[in-house]
């Protein structure tokens, strides 16, 4: 199992953690905390979440959010993160009518081609 280098929130009380792809050094890996929203000082000394920089509530409870690790609620074209607000949107190749065969599905790709 690989070893994943994180970043976390310094807020109290807050369970936000960025983690970053595991090929990934440190000063990498906050470089891509910070293009995610994540709010660093120089050498790493302080940290804060998407959340707690723009003054919101912190994260309380962990989820599937790849910015903050917190929880998430899908929508019909996303998931998004109740703290953050990062969206990421549900594969396109995914299908959620479990009443249609699968090739009557295939079809009905085919048809909207």
């Amino acid at each position: 199992m690989p070893l994943h280098r994180a970043v976390g929130c310094d807020t109290t009380g807050c369970l936000a953690l960025y983690l970053a792809a595991p090929q990934l050094g440190r000063d990498a890996a906050q470089f891509a905390a910070v293009r995610a929203g994540w709010s660093i000082t120089a050498g790493g000394l302080t940290s804060w979440c998407p959340c707690c920089a723009r003054g919101g509530l912190p994260v309380l409870e962990r989820g599937d959010c790849p910015v903050c690790t917190g929880s998430t609620f899908s929508r019909e074209d996303a998931e998004v993160c109740h703290h953050c607000g990062h969206t990421t949107a549900h594969p396109a190749d995914a299908y959620d009518d479990e009443d249609q065969e699968p090739g009557e599905q295939l079809h009905a790709v085919e048809a909207d081609r």
